[in-house]
């Protein structure tokens, strides 16, 4: 096993250099067609595309993960969701583009600080929240009403961080309240492998061989007759 460290981080260098570079180049591509098609694009649905786009060429050219979405069909596109996650590992996010549904995440606000990537987020029309700042809650709760009411679903890691030994930790309940006050169902999606591959704390993938990484999505949950506590 401690041989195959050096391995694992040198491939890990190349996956985040990678990372870096293309994702430089993704997003001075995509600039000159965002700003001509935003004047018909309010919802921004074009940038989110362009996303799943970026993350889903990360996983196809990568020998080491193998995505298995289960029940995706039960994510209409047609319809209007707050979509919940468990949070395993900074993976999640590559993985949970692979649902190739539209949405607007809920992030830390450093991330859009992040040159390219958070500009990209931006873009997009993704929601920043600030840990801490009761200010920040407010605002990031009032922005994705003003989603749901457009039509958009948002995705949302009601834990809040990132679980350390996978185990579901105590949810926060903005998910919740916002669902009840749009009238939106709650849709549940599991995440299952990812904690193997990039756990808190490191930057260097963990997995020995080809990983599989489940996405299962659960029935969706009406809101109507709940309070915040029985829905969570």
């Amino acid at each position: 096993m401690a041989r195959c460290a050096p391995v694992k981080v040198l491939l890990s260098a190349i996956f985040w250099l990678y990372l870096a570079l293309s994702l430089t180049v993704f997003w001075f591509a995509v600039v000159p067609v965002w700003l001509l098609t935003l004047p018909l694009d309010r919802r921004r649905r074009f940038s989110h595309w362009y996303a799943w786009t970026w993350a889903n060429h990360y996983v196809a050219l990568s020998p080491f993960w193998r995505i298995h979405v289960e029940h995706g069909e039960r994510i209409d596109p047609r319809g209007t969701y707050v979509l919940v996650a468990n949070h395993q590992s900074f993976g999640d996010i590559f993985v949970l583009y692979a649902l190739r549904k539209q949405f607007k995440w809920v992030a830390k606000d450093s991330v859009f600080l992040v040159p390219f990537l958070g500009w990209m987020m931006w873009m997009a029309d993704y929601v920043p929240i600030r840990r801490g700042s009761h200010r920040s809650r407010e605002r990031m709760l009032q922005t994705c009403m003003d989603h749901l009411r457009r039509g958009s679903s948002i995705l949302m890691f009601p834990e809040g961080t990132r679980s350390r030994d996978g185990e579901l930790q105590q949810f926060r309940r903005g998910a919740f309240a916002m669902a009840i006050k749009a009238g939106v169902p709650v849709v549940p999606v599991v995440i299952d492998g990812t904690l193997h591959a990039l756990p808190q704390g490191t930057w260097v993938f963990q997995q020995d061989g080809v990983l599989d990484i489940h996405v299962r999505v659960l029935p969706a949950i009406d809101p109507a007759g709940l309070d915040e506590a029985a829905l969570m």
